[in-house]
């Protein structure tokens, strides 16, 4: 007799960040899936319509990544945010001269 051992494993997502636009969460779960995370988002898909600001200032959209993902995701959606910003800073420093 032979014992068949389960080669699937659940997976737990947790929540990396929350999004107002799903423009945006759409955005960052591209940065991370191209980068080999496997991201999902839920609560993005309202017939067209942006969701509403919850209390507190997050939407419904989530990005969620595995839990033993969630490190290599933050350093990756990290850096894309600084990196960012820091264009911003530097443009706002251009038209300031």
């Amino acid at each position: 007799m032979s014992e068949t051992v389960d080669s699937e494993q659940e997976v737990r997502f947790v929540t990396l960040a929350h999004f107002a636009k799903s423009s945006e969460a759409e955005m960052a779960r591209e940065l991370l899936t191209n980068n080999g995370v496997n991201a999902i988002l839920q609560g993005a898909f309202f017939g067209g319509l942006e969701p509403l600001l919850m209390p507190g200032g997050f939407s419904e959209i989530q990005l969620l990544v595995p839990e033993d993902e969630l490190e290599h995701a933050q350093q990756l959606f990290e850096a894309f945010f600084e990196s960012e910003q820091q264009a911003l800073n530097e443009d706002e420093e251009v038209r300031d001269a």
